[in-house]
């Protein structure tokens, strides 16, 4: 669909309002699964562009089980354009992340990349383009996750987000989600800048020791498996640029449990072995009916580092949203 190659960021011929990017490779019932929450997605009537991108296996092979559901959501998608992109070889979890998009220079797309065990609400398109709204000005916010579940402050060890008032919908945490992630164009270009001059030094590694993830990527490391970590890498970008990610509290701020903006199925793949877990169906946890009482914002929204201590910042950026 494109004149894209492996190792270089992708920029489309063609400028959308909206995109989404599902990142898969060889798991075509997970994939099935991740469209089909797709097709349900309350788009408000307006053109929502799909790009597929579909990783070959190391020795270059396609999996053909996975172009076929790919080629059935091109011919059903009634949204707007569908196009399928294959990697002319391996580009790894790494490399489709962060090549998938190269947004044009101070463009308003808005862009969500997902990987195909995330499961979407059918609001995740109002839900992104509020945030948009409120914070595309806001210069210390690099993007937008969609990630409610499994999300806990990491340092210096795991400990579950618990100190976010009831009475804010969204708050602002140092570290980066990958769990449904919508990056700022600008500050997602500067990253992808930034990552692939500091790959070119071999010896250059995003090392965060504060951090209990980065136990997890030196164990990663030292199976021949940094890659697959490859998060830790905007982790440490954002650390450096002082930038936060716009997470939502929807849970807290409604008391509801049916308002999560996507689930993860952890299915078999780069960190979880088969038959290791039993994935579970939770999509009736999704958010599913929009109350206007998620539009209200806080006066003021501190910022999280990452042992979940608030941060101060200026004020210009604080009153962009007021």
């Amino acid at each position: 669909a494109t004149n894209c190659v492996t190792g270089v960021p992708c920029q489309y011929p063609d400028e959308l309002d909206f995109r989404i990017i599902v990142l898969t490779f060889n798991r075509p019932d997970s994939l099935r699964k991740c469209l089909s929450h797709m097709a349900k997605l309350d788009t408000l009537g307006h053109e929502v562009g799909v790009d597929i991108w579909i990783d070959r296996s190391k020795e270059g092979k396609l999996d053909e089980d996975t172009y076929e559901i790919s080629s059935e959501f091109q011919d059903t998608w009634t949204c707007g354009q569908v196009c399928l992109h294959i990697q002319d070889r391996n580009a790894y979890i790494i490399g489709q992340w962060v090549d998938a998009w190269r947004p044009r220079e101070n463009t308003r797309e808005i862009a969500l990349i997902l990987e195909d065990d995330i499961d979407i609400s059918p609001l995740t398109y109002k839900w992104l383009k509020l945030m948009n709204s409120k914070f595309r000005d806001v210069s210390d916010v690099a993007g937008y996750t969609l990630q409610m579940e499994n999300v806990n402050y990491v340092k210096p060890n795991l400990r579950p987000v618990s100190n976010i008032p009831k009475t804010d919908n969204v708050f602002l945490y140092r570290l980066f989600g990958t769990w449904g992630y919508s990056p700022k164009p600008n500050e997602w270009r500067d990253f992808q800048d930034w990552f692939h001059e500091v790959r070119k030094d071999n010896t250059f590694k995003p090392y965060m020791p504060d951090l209990v993830i980065n136990k997890w990527f030196t164990g990663f490391e030292r199976q021949g498996r940094a890659d697959s970590m490859w998060e830790m890498w905007p982790i440490y970008y954002h650390n450096k640029s002082n930038l936060y990610t716009v997470y939502s509290n929807l849970r807290n701020y409604t008391g509801h449990n049916n308002t999560l903006l996507d689930m993860n199925r952890l299915e078999p793949g780069l960190h979880y072995k088969a038959h290791s877990r039993i994935t579970k169906d939770k999509s009736y946890l999704l958010l599913s009916q929009w109350n206007p009482e998620l539009e209200k914002f806080p006066e003021y929204l501190p910022r999280h580092d990452f042992d979940g201590s608030c941060v101060n910042s200026s004020a210009e950026n604080n009153n962009t949203y007021l």
